[in-house]
């Protein structure tokens, strides 16, 4: 079972606690992404966040009306129940933006049952090049010392 809150009311909730990205997924026109918050006692949930506010730029206001860019789901209570939300979504089809290390396996295996093996990989590579782009854009202050 799914809790569904208000808007408001996970994000007044989402603010007393620590909030961290676990996965985002990026699409033409939008983004896909499973947030992780871990309450004072330390118990942790998930909530899944649809932004298709790109959209609204290429839409003229008949066309865009009625339509909702943004939507977020209340607490859901594991990780894998928020890969069930994103499920409804060709999720594993879409451009791997991000993934936190504690969820890598998790993902690649959640990839692999719903697109395969070739997916898995297109995976992999896509999330290894950001890696060695994020070293490379960002280097450490070791890494700029050597330079000197």
């Amino acid at each position: 079972m799914m809790l569904v809150l208000d808007s408001a009311n996970v994000e007044e909730q989402v603010n007393k606690k620590k909030k961290e990205l676990v996965l985002e997924i990026g699409a033409a026109g939008g983004s896909l992404s499973v947030w992780s918050v871990t309450a004072k006692d330390g118990a942790r949930s998930f909530f899944v966040v649809r932004d298709e506010s790109t959209l609204k730029d290429f839409l003229d206001k008949e066309d865009g009306s009625g339509l909702t860019y943004y939507s977020k789901t209340g607490r859901l209570n594991s990780f894998t129940a928020a890969l069930v939300v994103l499920d409804r979504y060709p999720w594993h089809r879409l451009y791997p933006s991000f993934v936190h290390q504690d969820f890598i396996d998790i993902v690649y295996a959640a990839v692999m049952s719903r697109g395969g093996e070739e997916e898995a990989n297109r995976w992999r590579r896509i999330l290894e090049r950001s890696k060695n782009r994020i070293k490379h854009d960002n280097p450490s202050s070791s890494c700029l010392e050597k330079k000197r």
